[in-house]
């Protein structure tokens, strides 16, 4: 093969293509989801490709991770790497007073570069919905129950790992901007040795000791509440509220009997710079990375010119369609050997109604 036409049949760093049986199923599970959050009052919007990029600066996490390109006028812009970002700008700018609560849906494809060697894992689909308008724990509670719907509706059994963005910028509200996404970070990644060391001199001993052991905790809200009153130290008036409002949420599943797919984590303080009150991953045994990830956000809309409170989730549907149910795979088919097409065409009819496939 020639050097050029190898370079005309290479396939773009970050894309990927989805054939026959994958497509299908792939399909199913959007359009099953869609069904869903409908049946919720969720309605479907869609957003953009690519936007300008200065807009959404100081939301990116990793600026790194962007596609960026320019337009013909000279301006920078970004594809979707997130559709909840895109989706709050629109929200903020058509949305008024008189329509909330507002629930809305979506799904589409983002590109994010995560990975050289794999060029499957920088182009996701991701689906997922929005409450806007609601700033009550029962929204929250909305949010986790759909996303507990959601994973019944494509027969997974991915675990949740709930956190508190609200408990974190409690803990290290004395803290500038630069070193809270560092703390951040280093919670996020369990590495607790250094942010030991990024603490100390900056608080006291005993209380560095505590926030340490405080978001390594992963279990029950008994357990949690346990290790708070071992603590030799209290909690901070804000921390004692974010830790609340934690805990009726998970005990208000407890009550509803989905507690099992559910655990505090606090660990989890979110992936993306805007949340502000509980976050949360999903993980799935047999998948690298988080699945499903959400959380409150009440400051973002704000950004875009109309001020409302949030919560949502968001699905990386592709990640997991290996691992869907049976029923989105290709139903069963028959070849219809008949040599007059009318009568060939009579047998597909009753083959196609009862749900198979039929080729003629």
């Amino acid at each position: 093969m020639t050097e050029k036409l190898n370079r005309f049949l290479q396939v773009p760093m970050g894309t990927e293509t989805i054939y026959i049986e994958d497509a299908y199923r792939h399909r199913q599970a959007n359009e099953e989801l869609g069904k869903l959050f409908t049946s919720w009052g969720y309605l479907p919007v869609e957003t953009p490709v690519f936007d300008f990029f200065d807009i959404y600066q100081d939301f990116i996490p990793f600026e790194k991770d962007i596609y960026r390109l320019i337009d013909r006028e000279g301006d920078l812009l970004m594809l979707r790497s997130d559709i909840t970002l895109f989706l709050a700008k629109q929200m903020g700018l058509s949305l008024k007073n008189t329509d909330l609560p507002v629930r809305v849906c979506y799904s589409g494809t983002i590109l994010r570069h995560q990975n050289r060697e794999d060029i499957s894992k920088n182009e996701f689909f991701q689906t997922g919905v929005e409450l806007i308008g609601k700033k009550d724990y029962n929204a929250d509670l909305e949010i986790l129950m759909l996303l507990h719907s959601t994973f019944k509706s494509l027969e997974i059994e991915p675990i949740v790992h709930i956190g508190s963005r609200k408990l974190l910028n409690a803990s290290i509200s004395d803290f500038g901007n630069s070193a809270k996404k560092q703390i951040m970070s280093m919670i996020s990644y369990r590495d607790f040795e250094n942010l030991k060391i990024k603490l100390e001199g900056k608080i006291e001993k005993e209380r560095v000791d505590f926030l340490i052991n405080l978001f390594q905790f992963i279990g029950t809200p008994q357990e949690l509440s346990t290790f708070i009153k071992s603590s030799e130290l209290s909690l901070n008036e804000d921390e004692s509220i974010a830790l609340e409002d934690l805990m009726l949420i998970m005990n208000s599943l407890i009550k509803l009997n989905v507690d099992k797919s559910f655990v505090i984590d606090l660990s989890e303080v979110g992936n993306q710079p805007y949340y502000t009150g509980i976050v949360f991953q999903g993980y799935i045994e047999g998948v690298d990375s988080a699945v499903v990830s959400g959380g409150r956000y009440d400051d973002l809309l704000g950004k875009f010119g109309f001020a409302a409170p949030s919560v949502g989730f968001s699905l990386l549907l592709r990640k997991i369609e290996d691992q869907l149910g049976k029923k989105f795979s290709l139903p069963d088919q028959e070849n219809i050997d008949d040599e007059n097409f009318i009568d060939a065409l009579k047998k597909a009819e009753k083959i196609r109604n009862n749900g198979r496939i039929a080729i003629l």
